[in-house]
This record gives structure tokens, C-alpha cells and sequence, in this order.
């Protein structure tokens, strides 16, 4: 009793030990695995979060280049506006010039009713020193003392920066404010006239914020900002840190800023006005977010995979050690049968028990059959295609395949692989075995061999005592289609009879017949789709919808039609229609919307433009030709 108390003591620790081991493997695998998982897929999920705000980014800064793009093209008509230019070299005002002053007014207002965003749009006259906006004229000491940020010298100064004239000049640092009514603005300036650096005239605009903000795309992950050249927002920014870190990125010149404790991603982009940016601060908790929901989810599944791990170790652990404890057991009761002397024979011993545990296993069995159809699969194929080398029949009898007689004849089965992977997970069985059951049962002194090949071949090889009758082995292939294959799409090329030395040639036989085979399918198919044309052309039809009413794909169609043909789908289609056109013209009264809805073309300039492609004239000259050809005939 103690002994065998010592004995389940034994046996428990062993169990134990293996149920600890693989609970360790499967936690070691699954956070290994885990974590490469999140590393390499947090780091592209945070790449694509920047390159989604770095295409928003461009968005804005395209959306600000329209309001500047209009403002060059205000400051263009402006400067070659005549009356404005007669008006900029005027000294003093005459009762004619009051009304081409006011003619100017009007033109500045209906800009700025035609721009969404345009506040003001005012000129500065040197020779009057006069301020002319959409709304009245000012003398320039008295608009320039009721504007807040902006003054004379200030406008002068920018106009006056080296280099070429700009048309649409930013010219504003900081919150402006418009005249009438107080809004804030950024204001741009630009000289006049644009083509002669003297003088001091200038136009300048004023594109209201608020409204240009609300054409900006709207951002969840951060923050997008107008900045000038040092970073300082132009208009308030939503908040203080923003302003602070968009100034502290112009300085670095990095687009990782940690401020505050905190680190900001930062983009910027400058607008087609020189010294202004568009900036967007998005904060790096927001860029993580994505990865953070990818965390969460790889950590459950994570800790799904090791309480599974947990149970498959436990349920393992006992089918491994049952097969074990056997042998163990098997093994102590030889020893206790055997004589004393003949107790050192282990490997006997060991033998025996191996061999029970495996008559026992019938997982184990259900591997060998699939080891030895791969096996058999691969030595066929070699051996068919002159490949083998040495002794065949040797090698062969390794698969289990003999080949008693002299004559063989081989045939070759094609599907998709795709469609013969689902048949055989409908059926639950390997396609080449059930081929050979299938022969087995048939009668006749023959015997039948199959290897299947991953790209939806299957190679049949007939080992034959005599010349077979030509029907034989049709109507065994037949059946095959029938019994094995069912609606499964299968061409089936069979090769002629020969020695079993030239199998090489009798494999090149049964493919040169598949092959054949597929032209006179492909021949077939261009019959079914001639006539589905002809059926159908005054339809709404396409390659697309061809190709679901008559379960053929579309790049299918179109090499029927090439090869078969010499056309393609479009350009029969296109045929058949215009020959129906030229009938109606020729043989009815009908209108061309009319005719066009009898043949498929709806449109009645596609239809002419189509049918003028297709005969050179259009359908009215076709049709009054051929009226008076039949008159004249007449």
C-alpha cells in the first residue's frame, strides 16, 4: 500500500510538472507574441494618426491659398482698373473726379459682396492722401487713428520689403479691427501699381477671421492655428499653450515639443502669403489614443489566450502523460514477466510498449494517412514528369503504389484551386483519395493511382494488363465528373495508352488534350455571351453585369473575347447596337431619343457622338443619305 501511495504521489508530481511547463510555454509565446504585436502595430497605427493630420494640414493651408489666391486676383483688377488708376495720380478733386471716386466705391463693394470672407478692400491714394474703401473715403490721418495694430508706416514699411512686388502681402501681426464693424481681421497689402516701384499707393485687404476660420477643416486631435514667422498666433488662439508652443517649435525647429510636462506633436506649413502659417498642435495623448485602443485589445486577448492556455495545459497534460503512464506501466509488467536474466533487454521491452501506445493513438494514424498522401502526391508527380530518379517501382512502393502491368494511360483533371479546397471541405475527404476509392470499386483488371498538385490539377495515372477499349476509360471518367466532382466547373484531358517507361509522354498527352479541350469550353462561353449581347443590348449592360448573369469573372469575359473573337465586349456591344441604330433610321420615323432608348443608349449625344465614331456622319446625315439613295432608286 505505501508503494503504491509512493507510486500516485510520483505520478501527480509528473502531471504537475507538465501542466506547470506548458502554462509557462503558452505565457511565454503569448506575451512575446502579444508584444510584438502592439510594438510593430502601435508604431504604424501612431504613423498613419500623423499622416492623417498632416493631410489635414494641407487641407487648411489649401483653404487659406484660396482666400489669398482671391486676393491677388482683387489686387490684379484693382491695379489695372483705369478709373483707379487715373484717380492715383490726381493732386486735387474735381466735381467729375467725386463721381469716378464713387464708381470705385461700388466696384470695391461688389468684390467684397463677391468674396464669403472679404471684410474691407480699401485704396491709398499718395496724391489725395486719401483712404478709399467699400463703404466711403477717409482722409488717411483720420482712418489710420480708428484702426488698432496697423499704421500708415506700418503699411509703407511692408509694401516697401526688398525683392519682388507681392500681390497678396501679409501685413498684419496680431488682431486688427475693421472700421465699421469692429470685427477682427487679417489684412494684406499689396502696391500700386504693380508694375512701378514709385510712388506710395497701395491697396490693402482685409479678410474677416471668423469667417475665415469657418472654412478650415475642423481637427479632433489637436489644435490648428494662423501664425506668423515667430509663431505667435495672428488670431486668439483656443488656448494660451497652444500660442506658447507653436513660438517654442519655431525656435527648436522639432516637431516633438514637451512643454509644460507634457509632449505636443507639432506641423506647420506656410500659406502662399509670406510670413504666414498654418499651424496644428496636437498632443501626443491624442496621437496614442488609437495605439492605447490596440493595448486594451491585445492585453484581452492576451489574457484570454492564457486562461485557454491554463485549460489546454491541464487537458494536455493528461493526454500526454495517459500514453506515458502506459508505457511506464507496460514496462514494469515485462520486467516482472521476464526471467532475471533476460530483465536487461529495454529496448525489447521498450519496443513493445511503444508499439501498444500507438495502436492506441488514433490521431497519430490519422497523421501517417496524410504524411503518406503527400508522400504519394509528390513521388507521382516526379515519376510522371520523368523527375525520379533511380529505381521507380522502389521508390513508388515507398507511397504504397505498385504498378503490376506494363501499360499505363494517365488523364488530367483542372479546377480553381479555390473552388477544389471548398469541395473538399464539403466532402471531408482528399480529392485524389476519393478518386481512387471511386476506380477501386469499378470493374476491370486495372489499377488506379491519383496525385493531387496545388495549382487544381490532379494527375490519374491507369496502370492497364491490356489495350482498354477507347469507351472504357471515358466512362470511367464520367463517373468521375459525375460522382467526385458534381457541379464543380472540371475539364478533364485523357492522354493515350503506353508503356509505363513513357509516362513523361503520356502526361504531355493527357495536357496537350486538356488544353484542347479548354478551346472548344472557351469557344462555348463566347457563344453564351454573343447571345446574352444580342438578347440584351437595348438593356443597361455592362462587362460587370455579364459576368454575374452568366457566372463568368470579368477579366474572363474579355479573354474570350480576344482570343475567340478578336474583339473585346465593349466593341461588340457597341457593333450590335449600331447596327440596329442604322436599321431604325433606315426603316422607321422614329426620333433619336427614341432609338436610342430601343438600343441601350439612353443619351442621345452619346448616341450620336458613338455613331458618328463608328460610320463617320451622324445619324441625321445617315439617314437623309439614305432616303435620297431610295428615292432615286424609286
Amino acid at each position: 500500500m505505501i508503494h503504491r501511495a509512493e507510486n500516485k504521489t510520483r505520478h501527480r508530481r509528473v502531471q504537475l510538472q507538465m501542466v506547470v511547463l506548458l502554462l509557462l510555454f503558452t505565457l511565454l509565446t503569448t506575451s512575446l507574441t502579444g508584444w510584438i504585436i502592439y510594438d510593430r502595430t502601435s508604431d504604424q497605427v501612431i504613423r498613419d494618426t500623423w499622416q492623417q493630420q498632416e493631410a489635414l494640414l494641407r487641407s487648411t493651408v489649401a483653404a487659406v491659398n484660396r482666400e489669398i489666391e482671391q486676393v491677388k486676383s482683387f489686387s490684379w483688377q484693382i491695379s489695372n482698373d483705369s478709373s483707379v488708376q487715373k484717380y492715383l495720380h490726381l493732386t486735387e478733386e474735381t466735381p467729375k473726379d467725386i463721381l469716378t471716386k464713387r464708381g470705385i466705391i461700388e466696384k470695391l463693394q461688389q468684390m467684397k459682396a463677391f468674396s464669403n470672407t472679404m471684410a474691407d478692400i480699401g485704396i491709398y491714394a499718395e496724391g489725395m492722401d486719401i483712404i478709399i474703401t467699400g463703404e466711403s473715403s477717409y482722409r488717411a490721418a483720420d482712418y489710420y487713428s480708428r484702426i488698432d495694430g496697423i499704421t500708415l508706416e506700418k503699411m509703407i514699411g511692408e509694401r516697401s520689403v526688398p525683392g519682388t512686388v507681392a500681390l497678396g502681402r501679409y501685413a498684419g501681426n496680431g488682431t486688427v479691427s475693421r472700421i465699421l464693424s469692429k470685427e477682427p481681421v487679417l489684412v494684406f497689402v499689396s502696391s500700386l501699381p504693380l508694375n512701378a516701384q514709385a510712388g506710395k499707393s497701395y491697396a490693402f485687404f482685409q479678410l474677416n477671421a471668423d469667417r475665415l476660420y469657418a472654412c478650415l477643416p475642423e481637427s479632433d486631435a489637436g489644435t490648428l492655428l494662423l501664425t506668423d514667422g515667430e509663431g505667435t498666433p495672428v488670431i486668439q488662439a483656443d488656448t494660451e499653450d497652444s500660442g506658447a508652443i507653436s513660438r517654442q517649435y519655431v525656435q527648436e525647429k522639432q516637431n516633438r515639443i514637451r512643454y509644460n510636462g507634457s509632449e505636443y506633436g507639432v506641423l506647420s506649413m506656410e500659406t502662399a502669403a509670406e510670413g504666414l502659417h498654418c499651424t496644428a498642435v496636437i498632443p501626443y495623448s491624442e496621437l496614442l489614443k488609437p495605439s492605447l485602443r490596440l493595448r486594451d485589445v491585445v492585453m484581452l486577448v492576451m489574457g484570454i489566450c492564457m486562461v485557454a492556455g491554463l485549460l489546454a495545459a491541464v487537458l494536455a497534460s493528461k493526454r500526454l502523460y495517459a500514453p506515458l503512464e502506459r508505457l511506464l506501466g507496460n514496462v514494469r509488467q515485462l520486467c516482472r514477466s521476464l526471467p532475471d536474466d533476460n530483465r536487461g533487454n529495454e529496448y525489447k521491452m521498450l519496443e513493445d510498449a511503444i508499439h501498444l501506445i500507438s495502436a492506441e493513438n488514433h490521431e497519430l494514424t490519422l497523421s501517417n494517412r496524410e504524411v503518406n498522401r503527400l508522400l504519394k502526391n509528390r513521388l507521382l508527380n516526379d515519376w510522371m514528369e520523368g523527375k525520379l530518379k533511380g529505381d521507380a517501382d522502389e521508390t513508388l512502393a515507398k507511397a504504397g503504389v505498385t504498378l503490376p502491368y506494363d501499360l499505363i494511360q494517365i488523364a488530367v483533371a483542372e479546377t480553381a484551386p479555390r473552388d477544389l479546397e471548398r469541395l473538399e471541405a464539403r466532402n471531408g475527404e482528399n480529392t485524389a483519395d476519393r478518386i481512387e476509392t471511386l476506380a477501386a470499386k469499378e470493374p476491370g483488371d486495372r489499377k488506379v493511382w491519383c496525385a493531387r498538385r496545388t495549382d487544381g490539377l490532379i494527375l490519374i495515372l491507369f496502370n492497364l494488363n491490356e489495350q482498354p477499349a477507347a469507351e472504357t476509360a471515358e466512362e470511367l471518367l464520367q463517373s468521375i465528373r459525375e460522382q467526385v466532382f458534381g457541379e464543380c466547373p472540371c475539364t478533364i484531358g485523357l492522354g493515350r495508352v503506353c508503356e509505363k517507361e513513357k509516362a513523361a509522354e503520356a502526361l504531355v498527352d493527357a495536357m496537350i488534350d486538356l488544353r484542347s479541350g479548354e478551346e472548344s469550353r472557351e469557344e462555348k462561353h463566347y457563344t453564351r455571351l454573343t447571345d446574352y449581347i444580342r438578347k440584351e443590348y437595348m438593356n443597361d449592360i455592362s462587362l460587370d453585369s455579364a459576368s454575374e448573369a452568366l457566372d463568368m469573372s470579368p477579366s474572363y469575359i474579355g479573354l474570350v473575347f480576344r482570343k475567340v473573337g478578336g474583339t473585346s465586349f465593349l466593341k461588340y456591344l457597341t457593333d450590335i447596337r449600331m447596327e440596329e441604330t442604322k436599321r431604325l433610321l433606315t426603316t422607321t420615323e422614329l426620333t433619336l431619343r427614341e432609338i436610342g432608348q430601343q438600343v441601350g443608349i439612353e443619351n442621345q449625344n452619346t448616341l450620336i457622338r458613338t455613331f458618328k465614331k463608328a460610320t463617320g456622319v451622324t445619324p441625321g446625315q445617315y439617314r437623309v443619305s439614305n432616303q435620297a439613295m431610295h428615292s432615286q432608286n424609286g
